[in-house]
Parts: structure tokens; C-alpha cells; sequence
């Protein structure tokens, strides 16, 4: 797979009118490093339902499994029914021929291009989904549906009056039959073909009826049905203290929906790191899509122990034959022997000498991940704040232009020599710094 097979699908999480939401700088000053945080107060932007969104006693986030959103994707063009026209079984039966039962479907109707999401026509000119054009997509055998419009005819209704539960039609069929919904995807007309692959989850929001995501297509792939790993941490509140998760809106409230909200305040759990948090480079807008979508090297240091130095030797070792195209995860074990929520988790973690970061940077690697905390430095400090003389492993990764991710885990169920590793950052404009989620697909 080539990087130009790799098309980004997501919107940039920046507070409007419509959606509110957007990054947090949090600048300890003092000469400290200054981080970027993520304030999702409801389901706005590119994001992920779950049926317990709409639907009361409805699957979770957790229920659904990986294949869901991860999976072979049909592309079906309504781009002719804007402005206001239905998407309805008749349209999804001509053009949907080539819709498998398992597929995601996608819908194209690039209405962001005619009228940005940043404008009240996005929402009153919209496209819709009826009644039989959703129980068409369940009837067919869909995992979930992939939609770059406002999918429901009653949203535009919404600025205007309480819009009740069953009102929302689709929403009520589709996600009501246990299929997802990846919404408010932009950027479909890139997709030159009507079958890709999809990689659309969210944040790993544990329990949750939603969550913000940075979905992207890759329109080559081996094949079907792979093998899918999680690589991501569970977001929870823990002894970091940057994490804040709750409902926004709930059912047992009167709500009509039911939405979750997460703030993270800084760097946490899983995410990217890029070389902007030191001053050398490039931010998380660099490393978009095709820069974190590849095939991985794998050194194998599962025989390290609690709190030891990695040095050179031991990583060179690791690697019978180093590729600087693929990206490098440093697999140590050591989140299957202490979960991040142990308030312990820094001070035990192994680390990375300095001259082992050197070697990796000499070796060309572009993208290096690890399951343990990568700089000793880290350790006296925990999630408060360092300066870039803290940091020595991290920082010389760093001004060599390597993004990192950092806090994965599960590398062990990892099965193949070089899995492709797909890494989804949250789209935050400038930001230094994003929370991921990471999946290794093997094929």
C-alpha cells in the first residue's frame, strides 16, 4: 500500500455557530512546554453514534465490534440530490449494486463543498435519508453507515423546536437494528472509486454512545475480513487528572439523545506526539492520514524489566532488518503487567536511553510508537509539567522530525511480522499534540 492510497475524511475540531468544541492551550509558562487539550462538549464535527445514542438500552461503543468501523466500504454518489432531495430505497437499489452484506456504505453528497458545515444551509439544504432508504440499508446487511450530510429530514427542524426522539427516522431504523453511523465526513469527492476501505472509529470513550473521530479510506488493500487489533488505551479519568468524561445529554434527563462529552486537558492515554512540542517541526497537521497509516517493524523487548534503561544495543538487536518506511513499535509488555490506571504506571515504566533514541533516529524512522513511557525524564514529573531539559530520549526523537505514539498497548496480540498500523489523531488545527486511536489490521 502506497501513502497516496490514504484519503484523511475528517473536519477540524474548531467551535462555530453550529458545533461547539475546540482545542485548549495550556501553557504553564515558567519555560514548561505548553500542551494542547480537546474540549468535546457533545456529538458535533466528523464523529461515531453508537445505537445507544438514540435507542434506550442501546449497544455502547464497547458492544460493537471492531469490524464495524474497520472494514470494506461501498460508495454510493447522491451528490445530485442536494439541494433537499431523499435518499430514498429506489436511489440506494439503482446506484447500490455493488453493496455486499458486511460493507459499510458510504453516502457521498459533498455538500460541504456547496454549503459549508460552517453555514445555515448545510443543514437546510441537506440531503436526507427517509424511512425506506434506511430500512433498505439494514435490509441489505450493512455494518454502518458513513454519511457526509445531516442524515435525518427533522434536523433542520432543530434551531426551531424540541425535535422528540422518534422524529429522528433514520437514526431510529438504522441504529436501532445495531448498525453505527460515522457522521459529517468531508473530503469523499477525493475517492476516485466505489469500494475502499474504512477505518472511522472514534476515541476509545469506554461505555460511551459516541465519540469524536478522524476517520480515513485507504483505496488499496490486500484484501477482506482482516484481523483487527486495538492499540488504544480505554480514556478514562486517572491519576493523570486530564481527563474529565460525562453526559452532556441522557435519557434519564428528558433528553431526546443521549451524547457524551469528554475534555482532556493535555497530553494523556493514547495519542500523537509531533516534533512542534519542542520547537523542531512539524505539528499533528503534517502527520494527517497517510504519515501514520503503514506497515510496522516490530522490536521484540518483551524480556525488559520494570524501570530499566533500553539502550542501542538492545533495540538494534530487536530488529532483524530495519525498514525506514514502515514505523517502528517498541513492544516491552509492559501494559500487560501495569495498566495505565495504576498511579504507579510512569515510575515503573521502562524508558529509552538517549543513545537508544539516537540509533532509532539514524535508522530513518519517521514514526516510532511504544507501550511504555519512552523519556525517564517523565518520571519525577508524571503528567505535570516538563521542560525540554527534561526530556532526552523524547526530545532527540523529536528534533530529528520522528512523530511518536505514544501510550499504545496490547502489542502482544499482535500475531504478524509487520502488521499495518493505522493511526487516527483528532483534527486539531496547529496542535502539537492529539489523542488517537491506533489499530493494527493484519492481513
Amino acid at each position: 500500500m502506497s501513502l497516496s492510497s490514504v484519503v484523511t475524511l475528517s473536519n477540524q475540531i474548531s467551535s462555530h455557530w453550529s458545533w461547539s468544541g475546540g482545542t485548549l492551550r495550556l501553557d504553564p509558562g515558567n519555560g514548561d512546554l505548553a500542551e494542547t487539550g480537546v474540549d468535546w462538549p457533545k456529538h458535533a464535527f466528523t464523529h461515531v453514534d453508537a445505537p445507544c445514542h438514540m435507542i434506550h438500552g442501546g449497544r455502547t461503543l464497547d458492544d460493537c465490534a471492531l469490524n464495524q468501523l474497520c472494514g470494506e466500504a461501498a460508495l454510493v454518489d447522491v451528490s445530485d440530490l442536494v439541494p433537499s432531495g431523499a435518499v430514498d430505497a429506489g436511489v440506494l437499489e439503482e446506484r447500490g449494486v455493488h453493496v455486499k452484506p458486511g460493507d459499510l456504505l458510504i453516502l457521498r453528497s459533498n455538500l460541504n463543498e456547496v454549503h459549508p458545515n460552517t453555514t445555515g444551509d448545510y443543514w437546510q439544504k441537506s440531503p436526507y435519508v427517509d424511512a425506506e432508504g434506511s430500512q433498505w440499508i439494514v435490509d441489505r446487511g450493512c455494518r454502518a453507515l458513513v454519511i457526509d450530510f445531516p442524515q435525518d429530514y427533522v434536523a433542520r427542524e432543530m434551531g426551531d423546536r424540541h425535535v422528540t426522539n422518534p422524529e429522528f427516522t433514520e437514526h431510529q431504523i438504522v441504529l436501532g437494528a445495531n448498525l453505527m453511523h460515522l457522521e459529517h465526513v468531508v473530503n469523499l469527492s477525493a475517492i476516485k472509486q466505489d469500494r475502499v476501505f474504512l477505518v472511522g472509529w472514534p476515541l476509545r470513550l469506554p461505555r460511551a454512545d459516541g465519540g469524536p473521530a478522524s476517520p480515513v479510506a485507504l483505496t488499496e488493500w490486500p484484501g477482506p475480513d482482516p484481523r483487527i487489533v486495538d492499540l488504544s488505551m480505554p480514556i478514562t479519568d486517572n491519576w493523570t487528572g486530564k481527563v474529565s468524561i460525562g453526559l452532556a445529554l441522557a435519557f434519564e434527563k428528558g433528553d431526546a439523545v443521549q451524547e457524551s462529552r469528554v475534555r482532556i486537558e493535555g497530553h494523556s492515554h493514547t495519542h500523537v506526539l509531533t516534533p512542534k512540542y519542542i520547537g523542531a517541526g512539524a505539528g499533528v497537521d503534517a502527520f494527517m492520514g497517510a504519515s501514520l497509516a503503514r506497515h510496522a517493524d516490530i522490536a521484540d523487548l518483551g524480556d525488559v524489566t520494570n524501570e530499566e534503561n533500553i539502550s542501542a544495543d538492545r533495540v538494534s538487536a530487536a530488529i532483524s532488518d530495519p525498514n525506514a518506511e514502515n514505523m517502528l513499535l517498541l513492544r516491552t509488555r509492559f501494559g500487560d503487567r501495569v495498566p495505565y490506571d495504576n498511579p504507579n504506571w510512569c515510575a515503573l515504566s521502562p524508558s529509552l536511553s538517549e543513545d537508544a533514541a539516537r540509533w532509532i533516529a539514524s535508522a530513518g524512522y519517521e514514526v516510532v510508537g511504544a507501550d511504555f513511557e519512552i523519556d525517564e525524564g517523565r518520571k519525577t514529573t508524571r503528567a505535570g509539567p516538563v521542560s525540554r531539559n527534561d526530556l532526552k530520549a523524547e526530545a532527540n526523537l523529536l528534533q530529528h522530525g520522528v512523530c511518536l505514539l505514544k501510550n499504545i498497548c496490547s502489542l502482544g496480540d499482535l500475531k504478524v511480522e509487520h502488521p499495518f498500523v493505522v493511526a487516527t489523531p483528532l483534527n486539531l488545527p496547529g496542535a502539537e499534540a492529539a489523542p488517537a486511536r491506533v489499530l493494527a489490521i493484519e492481513w
